[in-house]
């Protein structure tokens, strides 16, 4: 058994790991791409998807009880 929270630090890592790689694909569209508007655009709709999947996720998070701990192979004592 482990507690949830476990879970809540590793997603907090993940999501800055993200973050780091957003900010990398961003500066590489920006620095490699042809200069246009389709570059803007398309760099906006990225940007946007990204915070609204945060943003979405953010009530889900405050619901759960991070207290709580999780079983993952249920019961494996002997059985009669």
């Amino acid at each position: 058994m482990f507690p949830l929270l476990w879970l809540l630090v590793a997603w907090l890592i993940l999501m800055a790991l993200f973050g780091i790689l957003t900010l990398i694909t961003v500066s590489l569209n920006f620095r490699y791409a042809p200069a246009g508007m389709t570059t803007y655009v398309t760099t906006l709709v990225f940007l946007l998807v990204v915070v609204g999947v945060f943003v979405l996720t953010i009530p889900y998070l405050v619901t759960v009880d991070w207290s709580q701990s999780i079983n993952l192979f249920g019961d494996l004592g002997p059985r009669i």
